[in-house]
């Protein structure tokens, strides 16, 4: 956020950043997918907290909806079994059904300009968001 206040987001700089971490985030995926096709999703009784938290992160930020689509699944059964925040789940629902056109239903994800992209029955948002372990939020949907 500070090089797209300081230079706008079609600078020579965010371009230079945005280079730097999707190079990063490629090799970071490529290590998740392996690890989770050798071992399953991780839930946090095996390896903690943190690197739980780091599956969801790495999947959830890939370029291709599919491979969150792909590995989705994985992450509600850990969430079922209580190894993952149903909360990551509830983004990673928001995120596949917003690249798909579609509503989303937790107000998860928002455009460049900090308004939410469109939600499903809006008046029931706090109360979905709730019961995913999500705070309240004063949904900016216009």
């Amino acid at each position: 956020m500070p090089i797209i206040k300081r230079f706008g987001y079609a600078s020579h700089q965010m371009d230079s950043l945005n280079s730097v971490i999707s190079e990063f985030d490629s090799l970071a995926l490529n290590k998740v997918e392996n690890i989770i096709s050798t071992y399953g999703w991780l839930g946090k009784s095996e390896i903690g907290e943190t690197a739980n938290s780091t599956l969801f992160i790495v999947i959830q930020h890939a370029e291709d909806n599919r491979v969150r689509e792909k590995f989705y699944p994985l992450l509600e059964a850990s969430v079922n079994k209580g190894e993952s925040n149903r909360s990551d789940l509830a983004a990673m629902q928001d995120r596949i059904l917003v690249n798909n056109g579609h509503n989303q239903l937790y107000g998860t994800q928002s455009k460049n300009d900090g308004k939410l992209f469109p939600v499903e029955d809006p008046k029931r948002l706090n109360k979905r968001r709730k019961q995913v372990g999500l705070k309240k939020i004063k949904a900016n949907l216009d």
